[in-house]
């Protein structure tokens, strides 16, 4: 428990304010403080011996020489009761009517909670008290039976007591919490107490009744800070008691005092304190007291933690000495004894210098020489007036780790200079703030270490070890070379390589073991591996290493020599037992003897040879000295050597490379180990098939060892969110896993979100805290099986595991998407696909083959999955800018070419100049080897020219290169590849030439170097992502490593590098899309053009048989069918179909009867059309000319038939004849923008954004129209879309936007506000019109109510809306608004806006036109039906209205049993009346009587009862009339399960009245307040096994995925933020009913629905 201080004089107050005592009052005060001192309760408890004693003050503001955040937890629930609710708000008037509120000193936040938190006011949103007595006045019980004050804490601490709502802390400014509560609470407090307790609030509670205390007092900074209250109307009388407390934290006579953990474990250290000794007392007091605190917290004494102490100012002075004292005892008292000393001026610079030579020296107590960590804390509020650098720079060289704190006028820039790291820089506002924070800095202080090399002639180097060693067991010999190349002068860099590589290992004798050896024209050995046990030896003999010297070098015999001498047994080599051997040869000059024979003889020894070059060496000499060539290193001056050592992957390799295999691999596990994880679809969809999936997971895993030791298996199922079975450590046996997955079963879902399920497995289950043991280099598999296509992303997740070292494999089965299967596998031949669960055995023999394979042979697998043949073009500008730079193109060409795996059956390189004109210097079937290969490339000569053609060469490419008598094998299928090299613009057009090599699938790769075109360059890429740019010839180095990326990505499937293309923004739904293109004479010369349309059109479908399904169609005098829309099910052919289109000619253009053909002919179900499956059915037409024939009719026939189409005219098409479009130019724009108070510095950048993207819109009343909406609690109409008819007034009415402020942020009001406030016809929206409603979100901030109802409710009306928000909103909730989660912007800032601007416009211009709406109103169901086979199928993306075949529709049955199964509980009391006329008003809209319509109601809460059943009333008038009658049952909880249970046994049955039998449909409609207390799955699924329908309607307080879940379908869950709000759904839920697909009556007896709405 924290200590508390408290000063008595504050409690009593002068005399004036608190009145006298009384004697007999004042001695039993004094005898209470004599037993409060006896028991060290003194400094806790004398204010509350003050307050029991009478003492108290009256309640009038008092002055706060200091300040406070104070926040107020008020319980709202049931617990308190709406009657008592006054008289706690009465209570918070009274504190805050006696505080000093204003923004310098007191502020307030006030927070309300019960099931979920309700934030009322920030910290920041009044200035002003009577503003906040305002705001408590104005406060409404908001109810409910939860009391969660658990996740009202996490509230607070999450979004209370930070800067951006108003939070003082990092000010050195105390917070308070008021908790007031009346009862217990019905969640955990634990994390929430935590958080608070961590943060350091002080928290006091008020507990009305004694139920609350013990938990208050649990949670409280001390059980003293608890007051109780015998019920609620005392409760407003205890501000006096209350009061005192507030402003003893206010005026710090109340402190908190932070409790450091005693005896830290920590290691050997010596730490000296640098205080800046000008910062004045107050400030040096919290120092000296934050280091006593540090100094009682950890392991004093000469032999564990030493501490040193000293100031300065313009001069330094020692305080304390390392060695000066050996207790904490005597630290601490002569801590006591530091002073401040005023002074102008700092010098830091010469303070560092002190430390150097005159604390961390041996005499002073430094142990710097037995390798224990020096570390120095500088503390400093004033800029150095002497240069920091080279002090700092020569402390760090002594490997000394230094820290710098700054505060005030302290220069972050000149800190950072100072620090070791920028990470261990620390600004503060005060100091003061490390009393309450003290982790700040305790934590780098106890647990930094660093490994100290010895001073000697080289500069050593310091590693910060942060993390635990990995285990690897090597023997590393350097050899160095010792010759004149390298000398004295460069030695030092040479030492501080190899010291840097040490420094990084685990060197003892059973770990790592280091040898060395110098050479020249001989050898000379320095130490063997054997030589030294210990780290800190063999970085004191490196540091000691003096060259050798000698004028020539002989790599070959020092090789030889290494081998024979250094990798024995009796140097110390542990090759015998097994123990990998690696040679590090460090040159830097060329060898005079032959070294080829010596390297290969090293290599057949299983040595492994890193090759590290510097100047003058041959780096063709360091490739074929190293193992494998890409262990050979070059770099051009000594001085860069240390960027080698610092690469990761050099440190990586050096510790994993093995040598009996060409392929670099980790060290192998012991034989056997893997560890596997399934990641299965445990969806709904799937729950029939199930059995096959367990099946499938028993024959994998059968054949393998498992055991804890040996191979572990993972099972995670996933749907809406992954759900895992057990995890890889959870069983110890084979027969225990075996036990498990025998007994899986579906988790039950609705959607799949393979991406998030992804994410989970990397970041939980494939961990070592979950059993992985990939830090042990054990292989890990996952195996990922899905029937569905994943609603999320799923390419970044897989990278993300691929990354982490994971083989993924995918299996997909049914609906899933092969692309998806295939970005999750590890590469093409580990992702599968099945039609049938039932097939899944045949992919199980695989998976078994690859994961049972050895880790040797399983690397060499992957790398070969990796390396797929490629051919290979560069193409070099050689006009005459580039020669000076041409050696350098000619060396990055030849690295790039050593990174590929050159032979006749794989990769194939050929290379072309050009300029003026194109000249091959060899070709792909030139040369079949490497060395080949890069002997010609050395050889090329820049040959000049003025011009550079660059169409041109990418033509003659075409016909000269890319060809099967050049080498290449394109028409094998082998990627085709060129890389451009070019360094100005094109003298010619590119971009015909560009498009012909992508028409042959040819990747292009493009690198500009200087003053290049960069839209040119992208032009020719065959994606943006292909473009690189450089400023110079000499930084093509810069980009080999991720050119050389893109090269490997490369796979047979072209798919993957096919241009990219704006996703769809709303989705991949079904679609028939039909183009009829003109194929007349008068169109044939823009032929080309419309074919390159309908291909890039395409590329941007979701092309599959049940996704989208596309025919073309051609016509003039007559029709040409080139395909129908069931003959592609994939989209590679259907592109290639596209490309071969010519045009077909024709001098007659009859577009009437091809609209009639494609009407009769193309848009059936035997030419693949699904429109009887409600299939949105949509035609394109492209024409040139007016038709010769009639095209009204037939249009009106398209039409009729619900097709949407869609006209493009080309030069003289006819305007009128074109209007068989819904003309898709129009958009309803409206932009609702964050107004709140933390957008107020972000504003004019929202404006400038609006503006922009208007500016790429067609304003008019015709065209698009705009509206502006801003809010924070409440939204406000800046302009509707009926205000502004041109362009420029929307601009000057956005430039002239005012910011509105306020607070807090509610984006679900807002949301509900524009959907019926603002796309309405009144205010100009145009929906009815089938016009695109588009909404545009920008938000810099969190929601505080709920958006899920509001975004459900405007996607229910077809409207689009887009999200964008800075890295301060919460993404979750912006995507759950957007239309899908891909339609989501995020920036860091609202400054960064205009970068995603052209991706939003380009995604709003692709949202297509809605069918047009009926006018009138249907509320009537016989009417409905009446209609129903006139209602078009034509959707936009989004939205599926179902039509039904015309011998569907006649068997309509006319016969509804309908069931509302009602909330009766005590929570719904308050909105029963809302869900009675609701029920009521539905009910009107049927047509009950016998042989028709039958209703039932039944309400519910911990049990269910019915108020009538289906055959009690014959009428609609009875029916209503006993709705209207209808009371609430009362009770709590809610049993939803139990109540689905009720209706199918007792209601639907034939007792009850239910018409099963007689073919009636069934229905069930949901309203519920809550959350089920019961599982409702089970019943719901029995009565969906029924045929009954399910809809279920909730409030905020349900559980939306409880609901859907429930729901026949996802669509028929409804969620509402509040029960006032049901008449919004009525007309939808009216409609699904109506447009519910009927099931046809079958042979084995015509079985109908059955229908259930529930509404929760």
């Amino acid at each position: 428990m924290p200590e508390l201080h408290l000063l008595l004089q504050a409690a009593i107050g002068p005399a004036s304010r608190c009145g006298r005592p009384n004697q007999s009052s004042a001695v039993s005060c004094l005898g209470l403080l004599r037993t409060m001192r006896k028991n060290r309760l003194l400094p806790l408890c004398t204010l509350f011996g003050v307050l029991l004693c009478g003492l108290t003050p009256e309640l009038h503001a008092q002055p706060a020489p200091e300040s406070a955040d104070l926040i107020l937890l008020i319980d709202g629930s049931e617990n308190v009761g709406a009657a008592n609710f006054p008289s706690i708000r009465d209570l918070a008037l009274r504190v805050v009517e006696g505080l000093a509120v204003d923004r310098d000193t007191i502020r307030v936040a006030l927070l309300l909670y019960g099931a979920d938190p309700q934030i009322q006011f920030y910290l920041n949103s009044y200035d002003n008290k009577e503003a906040v007595l305002s705001a408590i006045g104005r406060l409404n019980f908001p109810g409910g039976y939860e009391s969660n004050l658990g996740s009202a804490l996490e509230e607070v601490s999450e979004s209370l007591t930070g800067p951006e709502a108003g939070g003082r802390a990092e000010e050195g400014v105390p917070q308070i919490l008021v908790i007031i509560s009346a009862g217990q609470s019905t969640d955990d407090v634990g994390p929430g107490e935590r958080a608070i307790k961590q943060a350091n609030i002080y928290t006091f509670g008020v507990a009305i009744g004694e139920t609350p205390r013990v938990q208050l007092e649990a949670i409280a900074s001390d059980k003293s800070f608890v007051l109780s209250a015998p019920d609620a109307t005392t409760v407003a009388t205890m501000g006096n008691q209350l009061l005192p407390y507030i402003l003893g934290v206010a005026q710090r006579t109340i402190v908190l005092e932070t409790e450091f953990t005693e005896a830290l474990a920590v290691g050997k250290r010596d730490i000296v304190f640098l205080i800046d000794s000008t910062m004045g007392a107050t400030l040096v007091n919290a120092v000296r007291e934050f280091i006593k605190r540090f100094i009682d917290s950890m392991p004093i004494g000469p032999d564990e933690v030493q501490v040193g102490v000293a100031m300065f100012s313009n001069t330094p002075r020692t305080e304390i000495d390392l060695n000066s004292y050996s207790s904490k005892d005597a630290l601490s008292s002569a801590l006591a004894r530091i002073k401040p000393k005023p002074s102008p001026d700092v010098n830091i610079g010469a303070a560092l210098d002190f430390v150097r030579t005159n604390m961390l020296t041996p005499d002073k107590g430094s142990r710097m020489h037995d390798g224990v960590p020096q570390l120095v804390l500088l503390i400093a509020s004033k800029k150095s007036k002497d240069s920091v650098q080279q002090p700092a720079e020569a402390l760090q060289r002594m490997g000394v780790l230094t820290l710098a704190a700054g505060s005030r006028a302290a220069e972050e820039a000149e800190l950072k200079q100072i620090a070791f790291d920028e990470s261990l820089v620390y600004m503060l506002k005060d100091f003061r703030i490390l009393l309450r924070n003290p982790k700040l800095l305790v934590s780098p202080l106890s647990t930094l270490s660093g490994v100290v090399v010895t001073e000697g002639p080289t500069d050593p180097v310091v590693e910060i070890v942060t993390v635990p060693a990995q285990k690897i067991v090597r023997d590393i010999v350097f050899l160095v070379d010792g010759s004149d190349y390298v000398g004295s002068a460069n030695m030092p860099a040479v030492q501080n390589f190899i010291s840097s590589i040490v420094n990084r290992l685990d060197v003892r004798p059973e770990r790592v073991r280091i040898g060395l050896l110098q050479f020249a024209e001989g050898q000379r050995t320095e130490f063997y591996l054997n030589s030294y046990n210990s780290k800190q030896d063999v970085l004191s003999s490196v540091a000691s290493l003096r060259p050798m010297g000698g004028r020539a070098l002989n790599v070959g015999a020092a090789l030889e020599f290494a081998l024979s001498n250094h990798f024995q047994t009796n140097a110390g080599s542990r090759k015998t037992q097994g123990v990998q051997q690696v040679l590090v040869l460090i040159t830097g000059g060329p060898s005079q003897d032959e070294f080829k024979t010596a390297a290969d003889n090293i290599a057949v020894a299983g040595v492994v040879t890193f090759a590290v070059g510097v100047g003058a060496v041959d780096e063709v000499d360091l490739r074929t000295i190293a193992f494998v060539p890409n262990l050979a290193y070059y770099t051009r001056s000594f001085g860069d050597l240390q960027t080698i050592a610092e690469q990761e992957e050099f440190l990586s390799l050096l510790i994993t490379v093995v040598g009996d295999t060409e392929n670099t691999s980790p060290p192998e596990p012991t034989t056997g180990q893997r560890d596997v994880a399934f990641l299965i679809d445990g969806s709904d969809d799937i729950r029939a098939d199930f059995p096959y999936v367990r099946d499938f997971i028993l024959k994998v895993i059968t054949p393998l060892d498992i055991g804890i030791d040996k191979v572990r298996i993972a099972v995670v199922q996933h749907s809406d969110r992954p759900s895992p079975n057990f995890y890889l450590n959870t069983y110890q046996t084979k027969d225990e896993v075996m036990r498990a997955v025998s007994g899986l079963s579906p988790a039950g879902g609705r959607t799949l979100n393979t991406g998030a399920a992804l994410t989970f497995m990397k970041n939980t289950i494939m961990t070592p805290a979950r059993g992985s043991r990939a830090p042990e280099n054990v292989p890990q598999f996952l195996i990922v099986l899905t029937g569905g296509r994943s609603r999320d992303s799923v390419k970044e997740p897989a990278g993300a595991l691929k990354t982490d070292g994971v083989v993924p494999f995918g299996v997909g089965v049914k609906n899933a998407d092969p692309k998806q299967i295939a970005a999750i596998s590890h590469n093409p031949s580990f992702a599968f696909t099945v039609k049938e669960f039932s097939e899944l055995g045949t992919v199980q023999e695989k998976l078994n083959s690859y994961v049972s394979l050895p880790q040797k042979d399983l690397v060499v697998f992957l790398e070969q999955a990796h390396d797929i043949a490629k051919d290979v073009v560069f193409l070099l500008d050689d006009s005459e800018g580039t020669r000076d730079g041409f050696q350098a193109v000619v060396d990055f060409v030849q690295r790039v070419v050593e990174e590929l795996n050159v032979e006749e059956s794989k990769d194939r390189v050929s290379v072309v100049q050009y300029s003026d004109d194109a000249k091959v210097n060899f070709y792909l079937n030139s040369h079949s080897r490497k060395d080949a290969v890069l002997n010609a490339i050395k050889g090329l000569r820049h040959k000049g020219g003025s011009a550079s053609n660059t169409g041109a060469a990418l033509q003659f490419l075409r016909h000269n290169v890319f060809t099967s008598s050049s080498g290449s094998r394109r028409l094998q299928g082998v990627p085709q590849i060129l890389i451009l090299l070019s360094s100005r613009p094109s003298s010619d057009e590119v971009k015909g030439p560009a498009m012909t090599l992508k028409d042959l699938e040819i990747v292009s790769v493009t690198v500009g170097i200087g003053n290049t075109d960069a839209t040119e360059l992208i032009t020719i890429s065959s994606n943006p992502s292909f473009t690189y740019q450089v400023a110079g010839f000499n930084d093509l180095s810069i980009i080999k490593p991720q050119l050389v990326t893109t090269l490997k990505r490369v796979s047979k499937n072209a798919d993957e590098f096919e241009t990219t293309e704006i996703s769809d923004p709303i989705g991949s739904i079904k679609r028939d899309i039909v183009f009829l293109l003109d194929g007349s004479d008068d169109s044939r010369n823009g032929f080309p053009a419309i074919r390159e349309f309908i291909r890039r059109m395409v590329e941007g479908l979701d092309v599959g048989e049940d996704k989208v399904r596309v025919a073309v169609i051609q016509y003039s005098e007559d029709t040409v069918t080139h395909f129908q829309l069931n003959t592609y099910s994939n989209k590679k052919p259907l592109i290639h179909a596209v490309r071969s289109l010519t045009s077909k000619g024709g001098k007659i253009l009859n577009t009437g009867a091809a609209l009639q053909y494609v009407r009769d002919s193309v848009f059936t179900s035997a030419s693949g059309s699904r429109y009887q499956e409600g299939v949105p059915q949509l035609l394109i037409l492209m024409t040139g000319r007016a038709s010769d024939d009639d095209v009204a009719g037939p249009a009106e026939g398209l039409k009729t038939r619900g097709i949407l189409s869609f006209a493009i005219g080309m030069k003289n098409a006819i305007e009128r004849e074109l209007n068989i479009e819904l003309d898709a130019t129009q958009r309803d724009i409206v932009f609702l923008l964050d107004g709140s108070d933390s957008t107020r510095d972000g504003f004019p950048a929202i404006q400038q954004f609006v503006q922009n993207v208007v500016e790429t819109l067609n304003v008019g009343q015709s065209k698009d129209r705009v509206s502006v909406v801003q809010y924070s609690s409440q939204p406000e109409v800046s302009f509707l879309l009926s205000t502004h008819s041109t362009k420029q007034d929307v601009l000057n009415s956005v430039m002239s936007l005012q910011h509105q402020g306020g607070a807090p942020l509610n984006t679900g009001a807002a949301l509900d506000y524009v959907k019926n406030n603002v796309f309405i016809t009144s205010s100009g929206s145009r929906h009815n019109e089938g016009v695109p409603q588009i909404l545009v979100v920008v938000a810099g901030g969190r929601s505080q109510d709920d958006v899920r109802g509001p975004s459900l409710a405007l996607k229910q009306n077809n409207i689009v809306p887009f999200t964008v928000g800075t890295q301060n909103a919460d993404i979750i909730q912006l995507q759950m608004i957007a239309h899908t989660p891909s339609d989501t912007f995020i920036i860091p800032q609202f400054d960064d806006l205009q970068s995603i601007r052209q991706r939003l416009v380009s995604y709003v211009k692709r949202v297509p036109r809605q069918p047009k709406r009926h006018q009138s109103t249907v509320t009537d169901f016989r009417a409905l039906e009446n209609m129903y086979d006139k209602v078009t199928s034509a959707v936009a993306v989004g939205q599926e209205i179902s039509v039904e075949s015309p011998s569907v529709v006649q068997r309509l049955s006319p016969k509804r049993d309908i069931v509302f199964l009602i909330d009766g509980s005590d929570d719904a009391r308050n909105r029963f009346t809302a869900i009675r006329d609701f029920v009521a008003s539905l009910v009107e809209a049927l047509d009950v009587g016998q042989g028709k319509d039958q209703i039932a109601l039944v309400q519910f809460s911990n049990s269910a009862v019915d108020d009538f059943k289906l055959n009690t009333h014959t009428s609609t008038t009875d029916v209503v009339n006993a709705i209207r009658r209808l009371r609430p049952k009362g009770g709590r909880p809610q049993y939803i399960g139990r109540a689905l249970q009720f209706v199918k046994d007792n209601v639907l049955s034939p007792v009850g009245g239910g018409r099963q039998e007689e073919g009636a449909n069934q229905i069930v409609v949901l309203l519920s307040s809550g959350r089920s207390r019961d599982s409702p799955r089970g019943p719901a699924s029995l009565l969906k096994n029924m045929g009954v329908k399910i809809f279920s309607i909730g409030s905020r307080l349900t559980d939306p995925v409880e609901m859907e879940a429930i729901s026949s379908q996802a669509d028929y869950a409804y969620s509402l933020s509040d029960f006032m709000n049901l008449k919004n759904i009525k007309q939808s839920l009216i409609t699904k009913i109506a447009h519910m697909k009927l099931q046809e009556e079958t042979t084995s007896g015509g079985k109908e629905y059955q229908l259930a709405i529930f509404v929760t």
